[in-house]
């Protein structure tokens, strides 16, 4: 299995993190990555350029000599996929931009990652992941904590302060996106004989993540207090935590099965349904589960709930989780011998692939391959046709039209993956669950827009004869059900590809279909818990603080659509279907890849964590002004410039200790607080150093220039509100379905619709004897 990009030829020009992890993402399905480094080597050195350019060669360019500029020029011209992360019109000073670089090849794939898109207003500055998150509410703010030990409210005393983060998350979900887009520009290609100029700005991926939120608000609010009883962490009678999702037949079972459940009878807490929806009964419940799970250690709730199928997880250090058995067998952690580092265990693969594969190697010195890479670059130009010069190629019609889809989801990732399918042109037939209990997740044009909807029962022969004709006729089978269970019903892969072997079929689960875990329940929370991130976020005792945002969740679903991409690019270029899988605990893994080491000597990436974290440096940290909280950006080498910018002194700021608590950074604390946040936006943007003020959920949703763009715009949200902020359209270079930019409608809506069309159908026959509903 060599990889269903096996032949193409990348060269990726990113830094930090956006540009190169994309790369890495597609070096890992086959295709051969040529990474160019500046000068002085990678701008994240260390145990983090150790994972970010994995399998790639390595050649170091100075854009400032005409015969680096000249090498970078033949590198492009010998692409199939360019990849850059630089601000808007970097790389056309150069003479290496989008526009130029399709001229001369209209077949060229060309990819840009820059912090802010190039029409927006904020185009020029500095977009340092921190600038990012500020401006898209990735650092929602805490205006309460929880008293764990009380489990009562209790006001912080600095209130109103954001909630800082180390994970890159608008990189992380740029790259994602940007894996896709490549590969859907690339099956576009197959059809078309033309590339594509993508653009997808860190900010508006970062919608991505938020987008949930417009539309569910209060699902996770700047509280971190729990809406449900017997939901979040509890301490363990080991001190260490485990994270319990709260739905009443999972409680219910673990009560019985840990000998509790007689006495909640007999404390009147018998009724699972008045104590969901009392307040007073489910207060008394959660102090009575609190008291339950104190009573045994977290390794033993976590072996029972396993045993009873229930999403229950110990919560775990990073650390932990790189050792854990599952992880290693599974492929979501793995050991490379680096060149640096000797044997380094990291994040593992993003998906698996059931017949085109995927293949990890550890990473090249910068510019160890440059010999290599001029003789292949040389021998490609002779060979490469010429195309005609001024031809800036048209992308053509959307290239998902004409792919058919049958998503059997719920909740959150696995309907993000039909959405983002539908938004690229294929038709999507989501199925649900009629039956009034059937827990369908949640509904609106962030997960369901662009799709049919229906509801069918599998355990009706006749509705079942519908879905099976439609699978026999699909392109694509989206699932996101814990493993097994689909499977029961004979419409597991194993199943469906006897009848139809040109299927793509995705799936994603908790913990990947691989390991001993395989089986295993969970959320969102149990990918995080189970995997460290949650517990890089401790409050006081330990206590896991979580993500605002359902990153591993929203992450999944991109990665989701990615493999169905892939896979139909791997079945266009010859193949036949195959089985792609991937789980919220991979994309959880990738997510704190940045930091995720265990080396032999101990060391490891250098991380910002814990509730009172404010960011990386002294000039590059969360601050608080007159009139509320901003960031500012720079690299460590503008003191003198941030120094000069705010008239301050050597004596005043010495910047010779930069660390993000050190006398620096109090220095700029106390003289921050005497100005507001637009006199310090105005004063360093004359020296062009970044100072963005943190924003709140609701100046996002009404941002006029991503409403301009689309990537933001109003319509019918979750709740049925018309003319509410939603989730628009990323910026790609295909039109928008029409289905996608009405709203979705009730779920169910097209379900006679769907009976005629199929009901003439011929029917492969009925699997499987088990009739508990999906």
């Amino acid at each position: 299995m060599t990889g269903t990009l096996n032949g193409l030829r990348v060269i990726d020009f990113g830094h930090y993190i956006a540009g190169p992890l994309l790369a890495e993402l597609l070096a890992q399905n086959g295709a051969e990555v040529v990474h160019v480094d500046r000068p002085g080597g990678p701008a994240l050195a260390g145990l983090p350029d150790s994972w970010l350019n994995r399998g790639k060669k390595r050649i170091t360019l100075d854009f400032r000599r005409d015969d680096d500029l000249e090498t970078a020029s033949d590198l492009i011209r010998s692409a199939d996929v360019v990849i850059e992360n630089f601000r808007p019109g970097v790389m056309d000073r150069h003479g290496l931009g989008a526009r130029r670089s399709r001229s001369t090849d209209p077949r060229l794939i060309y990819c840009s990652l820059p912090g802010f898109a190039q029409d927006d207003p904020r185009a020029s500055i500095a977009a340092w992941e921190g600038v990012v998150a500020s401006a898209t509410a990735g650092y929602r703010r805490l205006r309460e904590h929880w008293d764990w030990k009380a489990r009562t409210h209790a006001t912080v005393d600095d209130a109103g302060r954001p909630l800082f983060t180390a994970i890159p998350m608008a990189s992380n979900a740029a790259a994602l996106l940007g894996a896709f887009e490549v590969v859907t520009a690339l099956l576009g290609r197959e059809k078309t004989g033309v590339g594509a100029h993508l653009e997808i700005p860190l900010s508006e991926a970062m919608l991505q993540i938020v987008g949930f939120h417009l539309e569910m608000p209060d699902f996770v609010g700047p509280r971190l207090d729990m809406p449900k009883p017997c939901l979040g962490s509890f301490r363990c009678a080991d001190g260490r935590f485990v994270d319990n999702v709260s739905y009443p037949r999972f409680v219910e079972k673990l009560l019985i099965a840990a000998g509790a459940w007689e006495d909640w009878v007999s404390d009147g807490l018998g009724d699972m349904g008045a104590v969901f929806s009392d307040a007073v009964l489910g207060r008394r419940a959660e102090r009575a589960f609190e008291e339950l799970i104190a009573t045994r250690t977290a390794d033993e709730w976590e072996s029972l709930a396993i045993q009873l199928g229930i999403p229950l997880a110990a919560v775990r250090t990073p650390r932990e989780w790189l050792s854990q058995d599952h992880a290693r067998e599974s492929g979501v952690v793995m050991t490379l011998d680096d060149p640096e580092w000797g044997p380094v265990t990291m994040a593992g693969a993003a998906l698996h692939a059931s017949r085109s594969g995927t293949t990890i190697t550890a990473r090249s010195a910068p510019d160890a391959d440059r010999a290599t890479v001029l003789d292949d670059v040389r021998r490609r130009l002779e060979s490469t046709p010429v195309f005609p010069t001024g031809v800036d190629g048209d992308a053509g019609d959307r290239p998902l039209a004409g792919v058919s889809v049958v998503e059997f989801s719920q909740v959150v990732a696995g309907p993000i993956t039909g959405r983002i399918l539908a938004d690229y042109g294929a038709d999507v037939l989501k199925v649900s669950n009629p039956a009034p209990h059937g827990n369908n997740g949640f509904h609106g044009s962030y997960t369901n827009r662009g799709k049919r909807s229906v509801f069918l029962d599998v355990e009706d022969p006749d509705d079942s004869a519908i879905l099976r004709a439609a699978v026999s006729n699909a392109d694509v089978v989206v699932q996101n059900y814990a493993w097994g269970a689909i499977e029961r019903y004979g419409f597991g892969y194993d199943d469906v590809s006897v009848t139809n072997p040109d299927l793509v079929y995705v799936s994603m689960d908790a913990f990947t279909r691989f390991g001993p875990w395989r089986a295993r329940r969970g959320h969102e929370n149990q990918a995080v818990a189970a995997t460290g991130l949650s517990s890089r976020y401790g409050g006081d005792g330990g206590w896991p603080i979580y993500q605002p945002y359902l990153i591993s969740d929203v992450g999944t679903g991109i990665m989701g659509a990615f493999g169905a991409v892939l896979g139909l690019l791997h079945r266009r270029k010859g193949g036949v279907g195959q089985h792609i899988s991937t789980s919220l605990s991979t994309v959880a893994t990738l997510n704190q890849g940045l930091y995720l080491f265990d080396v032999p000597d101990g060391h490891s990436a250098i991380e910002p964590t814990g509730p009172s974290a404010l960011g990386w440096s002294a000039v590059n940290r969360l601050y608080r002004a007159a009139d509320g909280w901003f960031f500012l950006g720079a690299r460590d080498d503008r003191v003198n410039d941030l120094r000069d910018a705010l008239g301050m002194s050597t004596e005043d700021l010495p910047g010779t200790d930069l660390s993000a608590d050190g006398p620096s950074a109090i220095a700029l604390e106390r003289y921050f607080r005497m100005g507001t946040r637009d006199r310090w936006t105005a004063l360093l943007a004359s020296r062009d150093i970044s100072a963005q003020p943190v924003r709140e959920i609701v100046d996002v949703a009404h941002d006029p220039v991503w409403h301009d763009r689309g990537v933001l715009r109003y319509g019918v949200n979750g709740e049925g509100t018309d003319r509410a902020p939603v989730l628009g359209f990323t910026a790609h270079p295909w039109s928008v379905p029409p289905r996608s930019a009405a709203a979705s409608g009730p779920l169910g809506i097209d379900t006679e619709t769907v009976r005629a069309e199929y009901s003439a159908h011929p029917v492969p026959p009925t699997r499987g004897e088990n009739h508990e509903q999906l």
